[in-house]
């Protein structure tokens, strides 16, 4: 019997094992869009440095082969309001938009590249929540990224009714999301919108 239990014990462990590394592995997956020109040079607004993306500031919304879905390429350097501190750490950005409204809008950053001396008491205070949440937004390139069903305010995409944010090729709803960074969800939905604003993910046409 006791060597039945230690067989069982030594099996959960290696499932347990298991799931850690394939959730690992799925939440530090980076996108195509952006493995595809590791070798490439940012350059853009504001000095944009260091990292893997396309060379330019793209020139706007861009249709795709499949003639349903308009994409915008590093649309984070099409604006300049966001913070030196916070754009050393983005890598590349990618924003695609559907016919049906439905948007996906992400980049790739390190966090540790982040000088948190640089940023806001409040800006300081999200960048830790969101780092004791998902640790590996930390230690090393990762894709940060919202999709959905999208409003437009101002000719600016917004998220809408059931959002998922997404970390590597892990989705969670906003209220999970919300409730691992110990924020409510209507405060995590304006941060979020607040983003997308800034870094100037504009609706097709606007």
């Amino acid at each position: 019997m006791l060597r039945k239990i230690l067989i069982a014990v030594a099996a959960l462990i290696l499932l347990a094992v298991g799931v850690a590394a394939y959730l690992w592995h799925e939440a530090t997956a980076l996108p195509e869009w952006y493995t595809e020109n590791s070798d490439a040079e940012i350059s853009g607004v504001g000095g944009v440095g260091g990292g893997a993306a396309a060379a330019t500031v793209d020139p706007g919304w861009v249709p795709t082969e499949d003639g349903e879905t308009q994409q915008m390429r590093n649309f984070h350097t099409r604006t300049t309001k966001i913070k030196p501190a916070l754009r050393r750490a983005i890598k590349g950005s990618r924003a695609t938009y559907k016919k049906d409204g439905r948007v996906e809008a992400g980049l790739v950053a390190n966090l540790g590249d982040v000088r948190e001396g640089e940023l806001s008491a409040n800006d300081r205070s999200f960048l830790d929540q969101a780092t004791s949440a998902f640790p590996s937004l930390k230690e090393r390139d990762v894709y940060i990224g919202v999709e959905g069903d999208t409003v437009i305010k101002d000719g600016v995409v917004q998220l809408g009714p059931d959002p998922k944010v997404k970390i590597g090729n892990l989705s969670y709803s906003l209220p999970d999301a919300a409730a691992r960074l110990g924020m409510n969800e209507a405060k995590l939905r304006a941060e979020l919108n607040a983003e997308l604003a800034r870094m100037g993910v504009s609706a097709p046409g606007h």
